[in-house]
């Protein structure tokens, strides 16, 4: 709380932007889900053309909850109100009513959605505008045995993202050694790029530790999607981790922890790189490990006070260029006790 007379400075809880929904092979076809994301109930589902359609989880009828567990269900790829039976297809139109022609508004209210990199994203922006930017489709090819892990976490996606340029806490709090910024980090409009290199000690097959030297790109569009591009510089072996935050109910966060396999580490024993699920397991031991290093990171998170104007360090440089760059993610019209107060960046 802050005290009398002081103001408390706060982020927006629902920047705009991309937020994963969903793994595009956990959407089955015809399934129905529901959620919480940014703040509002939706539900998804994709129809037997693979087509997905997110929206609003309330029927625009009388208002009941579309979802799965309210009794909302799919008929021949369309959702069916479970209150009086109105259809709607995937484009979200009324296609039927049960007293009369469907009503012409009767419209879902639709999310915005990509899908790209075996996810479902959905853009969110608080004025209400399209999307003016994409997320780069990276290439799949030679990547497999992606593995998951989900994390409902008390905090913001700023601060997940930060992580990307905060070079300093990868050695206190991570033990992260003989670290190296390769390169300032780069911003080109709602993307910023960053590289470094370290070497970290890990445990390998056999329950013993081993040192590896890595290099890494992280990959930042927007504040919910970052990708970790990680390569042995000793050891051949080349993994890439997803790291997606989204907020849920404008208190808390869901991080996704998601790693894909290239070639895997020696240390796990395997000199054959080919094995789909050697690759797998690979995939798994280490989206574990990577959950267990954001659970390090969620301790501070959960108690962390936004300073609007952070006494900085040397090594803070890339700190700075950070909050800039997430100035564009946020209205312009927020109240200031709810608006990213980044006044450090004229000093």
């Amino acid at each position: 709380m802050a005290s009398s007379g002081e103001k408390e400075h706060r982020l927006h809880p629902f920047p705009d932007g991309w937020f994963v929904i969903e793994a595009s092979d956990r959407l089955k076809k015809e399934q129905l889900i529901s959620k919480t994301w940014m703040g509002k109930e939706i539900i998804a589902w994709r129809d037997a053309h693979g087509q997905v359609c997110v929206a609003e989880a309330y029927c625009p009828h009388l208002g009941a909850h579309l979802g799965p567990e309210a009794g909302g269900q799919l008929r021949d790829g369309c959702l069916v109100c479970p209150f009086h039976g109105f259809e709607y297809d995937i484009s979200g139109k009324c296609v039927k009513a049960t007293a009369g022609p469907p009503p012409p508004k009767a419209r879902l209210k639709l999310i915005e959605i990509e899908e790209v990199n075996g996810f479902v994203f959905g853009y969110h922006d608080n004025r209400g505008r399209k999307p003016n930017w994409r997320i780069p489709d990276v290439s799949q090819d030679g990547w497999d045995g992606r593995a998951i892990r989900i994390q409902r976490l008390c905090s913001h996606p700023q601060y997940t993202s930060e992580n990307s340029v905060d070079f300093a806490h990868l050695g206190f709090l991570h033990g992260y050694t003989d670290m190296k910024q390769l390169n300032p980090a780069r911003i080109e409009g709602p993307f910023l790029i960053a590289n470094y290199a370290f070497t970290k000690r890990i445990l390998a097959r056999g329950l013993r530790f081993v040192t590896v030297d890595v290099e890494i790109e992280v990959n930042v569009w927007g504040l919910g999607v970052s990708s970790v591009r990680i390569s042995g510089t000793k050891m051949d072996f080349e993994t890439r981790q997803w790291i997606l935050a989204t907020p849920a109910d404008g208190k808390q966060i869901d991080v996704w922890t998601c790693v894909d396999m290239k070639r895997m580490p020696v240390v796990f024993g395997i000199n054959t790189m080919n094995f789909y699920l050697l690759r797998k397991l690979a995939a798994e031991f280490l989206a574990k490990e990577v959950a267990t290093e954001v659970g390090l990171d969620a301790v501070i998170w959960a108690r962390q006070k936004f300073q609007p104007e952070p006494t900085l360090c040397q090594a803070d440089r890339d700190i700075l260029r950070y909050r800039h760059y997430c100035e564009q993610f946020y209205p312009e019209s927020t109240p200031e006790d709810l608006h990213l107060v980044a006044s450090e960046a004229s000093g």
